[in-house]
């Protein structure tokens, strides 16, 4: 693995391992071997994601159907024929199952936000007699006319369906995260810079905090938020936070670690001085205090020379110009939008503090040596 890198993305053994058990996978069992109902939501999370995938696998190949393969006899000498399994008749009839159950036939899908590639494949398909018939029964035996007339149909509704994607709002709806990050990156910056101008030493602190293994399919998107909200209300109310200046907090959902938040905290560095302390009572606070036993922190500051090729955690001067890159490059990316919570939750998955108003009065001390007090993005070579 890439030391520079940072290691919370899934792998390709990871996603493979969980798109191949997706349906019909393990039964998930507890200490004792016994077997756990898992909660429908989670399924329905994971369905979700597994369509996105799908629909952008399908749109890169192009396919269409076969008049001459799919159509065969029901039986031999019959006059009735039937459609023929094939890969791509069988996905349509897959993605389609689950999204119009999802978005058409239940509430299910209210609080979720399906993809470009998802709402376009609704328009086309969603009224289509033949897949309805095939997903919630079963297949018809047809006359030779009429199953021609089905193929063409679907695909004519495959043909718009590509097509849909050549429009200028399907690929503004795309880029839709891409400029959310890049928003979120300005105004972390702003925040980090208004910080350096008020203070000459901040103590940053990362923590990851999320749910066991046990317990994450159970948490859904209103019980994180509902914890995360009181992780904030504690930044007001507990002295652990006596000395926070500011914060900023990214919501994901990954299969296996479901939701978790990604938090960053910048401290009065002349106040707050044992930074791998700090995370680990932060750390403590959510699993045990706010989660009550559910919740699992990992403590980013700890060992975080050696871990990060541009290490920004710890103590940071306003002159420290080399660590302050670092800190660049870290909030490029914590402020990326995560695809799989864009798509699971309707609310903010990214939030800063306010920044602090510019102090330009008389400063208290000895004057700064350096007239530049901060790096920009730009400087900072972004």
């Amino acid at each position: 693995m890439d030391p520079c890198a940072y290691h919370d993305t899934l792998t390709d053994d990871e996603m493979l391992d969980w798109l191949g058990g997706l349906h019909g996978g393990a039964i998930i069992s507890n200490a004792l071997g016994q077997p756990i109902t898992m909660p429908s939501d989670h399924y329905w999370r994971k369905d979700l994601i597994w369509v996105d995938q799908q629909l952008k696998t399908m749109s890169n190949g192009r396919q269409v159907l076969d008049h001459q393969r799919l159509i065969q006899p029901e039986a031999f000498g019959a006059e009735r024929v039937v459609l023929a399994p094939d890969p791509l008749l069988e996905m349509l009839t897959t993605l389609f199952t689950v999204l119009v159950t999802m978005f058409h036939e239940t509430n299910i899908g209210q609080y979720y936000r399906p993809s470009p590639y998802a709402t376009r494949f609704l328009w086309a398909f969603g009224q289509c007699a033949y897949l309805n018939e095939v997903g919630f029964s079963q297949p018809p035996a047809l006359s030779r006319e009429a199953a021609e007339q089905v193929i063409t149909d679907l695909n004519q509704r495959l043909a718009a369906w590509y097509q849909s994607q050549q429009q200028p709002d399907f690929t503004y709806e795309c880029n839709r995260n891409r400029r959310n990050s890049a928003n979120n990156y300005k105004r972390l910056c702003e925040l980090m810079e208004a910080l350096f101008v008020c203070h000459s030493r901040l103590q940053v602190v990362r923590v990851d905090i999320g749910y066991t293994e046990f317990d994450s399919p159970y948490i859904d998107y209103e019980t994180a938020r509902y914890h995360r909200e009181q992780l904030c209300y504690a930044f007001n109310t507990h002295s652990l936070f006596n000395h926070l200046l500011g914060y900023a907090w990214k919501l994901e959902w990954q299969p296996k670690k479901g939701f978790h938040y990604h938090l960053i905290f910048f401290f009065d560095g002349h106040q707050c001085q044992k930074d791998i302390t700090q995370a680990r009572l932060i750390g403590e606070m959510w699993a045990k205090a706010i989660t009550g036993g559910q919740g699992l922190y990992y403590n980013c500051n700890l060992d975080a020379e050696r871990r990060y090729c541009y290490n920004a955690m710890g103590r940071i001067d306003y002159h420290d110009f080399e660590k302050q890159r670092g800190l660049y490059k870290l909030a490029k990316y914590l402020t990326k939008i995560d695809e799989y919570a864009a798509m699971l939750v309707e609310g903010r998955t990214f939030q800063t503090s306010r920044k602090p108003e510019r102090y330009d009065g008389p400063r208290r001390g000895r004057p700064r040596l350096y007239q530049s007090t901060h790096l920009t993005p730009r400087s900072a070579g972004f």
